[in-house]
């Protein structure tokens, strides 16, 4: 009874082996990863004409970390926080490809998932930029952040989207579609995953000097809400 229940919230043998991946992506943002170390500069610095607006914001942010930083930061930020949601699609990876195959179509599934989540984060970075800019604070950004999150967190749209993300793809094991299909699993699984838990993202952004204990309640709630089969358009806040 207990094994069964402690597998049904993730922390069966795969889950306790994302729970690990998690944990080393914390330990590696906690060590001075360089975007993190560098984010209270870049999205909770003095609010001054030194804080682009716009298109210059992303030149700011390059300048000053740079890609790489910028990429691996972002990366290591979705691999914090969103690697304990992901036993389910894993295990339907799994055994829903030919066992030759499965290592090839987790790889590709990890790939289309990380880019579109690298991606968000940056267009996430660069709207705690033009927050902080426009309001004048860390504070008034971060309040801005928390009612934008919480009216979209109890919106019967993210509930829609959440139960989108416990949705699993038919896989095809022959052919070119074997390689794509784990692929467009992965882009298409994380593009409502950044819908459903953008809020999330850009709280920590926006609350730069508090953002790792910020991450961190929001990779609990992450984690319960994918361990849950949400009820599509109600509200957010009521988890099952």
């Amino acid at each position: 009874m207990l094994r069964q229940w402690l597998q049904a919230r993730g922390f069966g043998p795969l889950g306790l082996l994302l729970w690990g991946v998690s944990l080393c992506a914390w330990l590696l943002i906690v060590g001075g990863d360089r975007l993190h170390v560098a984010l209270p500069l870049l999205c909770g610095g003095a609010a001054t004409s030194v804080i682009p607006q716009g298109a210059f914001a992303l030149e700011y942010a390059v300048q000053t970390v740079g890609w790489p930083a910028l990429a691996g930061g972002s990366a290591l930020m979705v691999i914090a926080m969103m690697a304990p949601a992901l036993a389910g699609p894993l295990l339907h990876l799994w055994y829903r490809s030919l066992s030759r195959h499965r290592w090839r179509a987790i790889l590709l599934f990890v790939a289309g998932y990380l880019s579109i989540w690298t991606i968000a984060c940056v267009i996430l970075i660069l709207t705690a930029y033009l927050l902080h800019g426009s309001t004048g604070s860390e504070l008034g950004a971060g309040l801005v952040a928390a009612a934008a999150g919480l009216a979209w967190q109890i919106s019967p749209v993210r509930a829609r989207c959440l139960a989108r993300c416990h949705l699993r793809p038919r896989l095809s094991i022959f052919g070119a579609a074997a390689f794509a299909d784990p692929l467009l699993f992965g882009l298409t699984l994380a593009c409502w995953c950044v819908a459903t838990c953008w809020a999330l993202m850009l709280l920590p952004l926006c609350l730069a000097d508090a953002h790792l204990p910020i991450m961190a309640a929001g990779a609990l709630l992450v984690a319960i809400e994918r361990t849950r089969q949400p009820g599509a358009g109600r509200s957010g806040l009521v988890f099952r």
